[in-house]
């Protein structure tokens, strides 16, 4: 399991930042997600970064985003 960094906090807000390493499956895009799933060997393996930022409210929205996950097809995460 990666280790996350911890939220970074400022009087604008929350800072979170997740880093996700993908994985092709060999299931069909369409079909229910089954549990034994197997995945691709040597096919990439794209990471998916994503940053949000939120306000310091007790139920906290998200004020800004960023994602960047590359090519979606044929990817879950793992």
């Amino acid at each position: 399991r990666p280790l996350l960094p911890p939220p970074q906090e400022d009087p604008s807000g929350t800072f979170v930042q997740l880093r996700v390493s993908l994985v092709q499956t060999a299931c069909r895009k369409r079909s229910p997600r089954p549990h034994n799933c197997k995945t691709v060997e040597n096919r990439r393996k794209p990471t998916c970064l994503a940053c949000y930022k939120f306000d310091g409210g007790d139920v906290p929205k998200v004020l800004d985003k960023y994602q960047n996950c590359g090519p979606g097809h044929h990817l879950a995460v793992k």
